[in-house]
């Protein structure tokens, strides 16, 4: 990731605490670019954005399936698709507990906890 996301969060005041070492990088190499971009498509979409925004707001840190896709009237199918995405993109961590799946936002992923404080009500 780039410094210029940084740059936007503190501009925002998202208050988010930055102890990574991706907050000393300058790197804008096209890799660079293309894996920031990668990651805001990711979320990039009606139903995703309803899915994160569900997320922020379930109470917990984390959340099953069956919940988003209940909650928000989707298909599995589609739901575990758009999960998948933003899994792949570094947006969200998947777990598995006892035969269920649950994600969370990642926590390592600064994008990640942009979006997460900006859909928190």
């Amino acid at each position: 990731m780039s410094t210029i996301i940084l740059q936007v969060c503190n501009y925002l005041h998202f208050g988010i605490v930055i102890s990574t070492p991706i907050a000393m990088t300058n790197a804008k190499s096209k890799e660079d670019w293309n894996d920031l971009a990668e990651t805001l498509k990711s979320a990039a979409h009606a139903e995703r954005i309803a899915i994160l925004h569900l997320m922020c707001n379930c109470g917990n840190n984390q959340i099953m399936v069956k919940t988003i896709y209940g909650a928000l009237h989707l298909e599995q199918s589609i739901t575990s698709r758009h999960l998948g995405i933003k899994k792949k993109s570094g947006l969200l961590k998947r777990e598995i507990k006892e035969g269920k799946t649950f994600y969370r936002f990642n926590k390592d992923n600064l994008i990640a906890q942009c979006i997460k404080k900006l859909l928190t009500e």
